[in-house]
């Protein structure tokens, strides 16, 4: 036997050790590929109800926007209604506060209660 045929035996050794080794390697990677599928599996087995009860949800949401705006311009109506009216009684304030005839009544009381005060201190 020659050195040759001794590192042949220890390279064919070494290949047969590694062939074993890529082997049982192999064999971990499919048992973590199997594992990740399986939780891959049951995520997507608890997200597909909660992918269920959110189209549900965003129907819903979508009725009911649908009828307020459809209750929108109702509103819309009314606020501007109230904003005419408080206009209203604001500008019929105004008026009362400007408004000539009041100073002609005052002025009248003030002249009867002149009148009255003067016949009682005369009949005195």
């Amino acid at each position: 036997m020659n050195i040759v045929d001794v590192f042949l035996i220890v390279l064919l050794i070494c290949a047969a050790v590694l062939c074993i080794y890529l082997i049982l390697y192999l064999k971990k990677i499919v048992v973590k590929v199997e594992e990740i599928q399986r939780d891959i599996h049951t995520i997507v087995d608890n997200t597909l109800p909660v992918l269920e009860n959110l189209a549900e949800t965003t129907g819903r949401v979508n009725k009911i926007v649908t009828e307020i705006e459809d209750y929108w311009e109702e509103i819309d109506n009314s606020i501007q209604n109230l904003k005419n009216k408080v206009t209203d009684i604001t500008s019929f304030k105004k008026f009362r506060d400007n408004n000539p005839a009041k100073d002609l009544i005052k002025n009248l009381r003030a002249l009867i209660k002149g009148i009255s005060a003067f016949w009682q201190e005369y009949k005195k």
